[in-house]
């Protein structure tokens, strides 16, 4: 796996996680996941295959497992900061799709010094990154109004930057299309 979309939301710009993002620019990043669809696997080969957006089917190995968090391997590792399955332990092989998005701040502040914890920073250079121009819409089906994006009409731009200040007045939402930087 030498190339992944993961999501990016404006806030962990905004507080300080991280400078705004170049296209063309390396950075050590940890990947998070959010793996609420997977189930135990039969399969024993690592898959990564694409879906749509950030969403990815994958065939993956625990690799580490506590109460609190979870890592999965297949291919690239990334982490679940949240109580794994009953099934998720480590060694066992899961499958189904995953959400990546860039680690918050979770795995640099404090998972990284877990006994045990595997190293998840990793080199990865910026290709692409796309800002979400879906337009967004009230949604009044609870007890409050929310805001949401229109699913029915997805849009994407392309941008050489981040402005998370700036994009969708600050709640910006982006894709960002890693390669695994090899010395450039």
């Amino acid at each position: 796996m030498n190339e992944l979309t993961v999501g990016l939301n404006a806030w962990i710009i905004q507080d300080g996680n991280y400078d705004e993002f170049r296209r063309g620019e390396s950075y050590k990043l940890a990947l998070e996941f959010n793996g609420s669809a997977l189930i135990p696997s039969v399969e024993r080969a690592m898959q990564c295959k694409h879906k749509d957006t950030s969403l990815f089917n994958v065939v993956a190995k625990v690799i580490f497992s506590t109460p609190e968090v979870w890592v999965i391997d297949f291919g690239v590792k990334v982490f679940c900061e949240s109580r794994p399955p009953r099934f998720a332990k480590f060694g066992q092989w899961v499958q189904g799709e995953i959400w990546l998005g860039i680690d918050p701040f979770f795995y640099k502040e404090r998972l990284h010094r877990l006994p045990g914890m595997p190293d998840l920073s990793v080199d990865w250079f910026v290709i692409r990154i796309q800002l979400e121009t879906t337009p967004w819409i009230e949604d009044k089906s609870g007890v409050r109004t929310l805001l949401k994006r229109d699913s029915a009409r997805a849009e994407w731009i392309d941008q050489v930057a981040t402005d998370a200040w700036t994009d969708d007045g600050g709640r910006g939402d982006y894709l960002l299309s890693l390669s695994l930087s090899l010395s450039r």
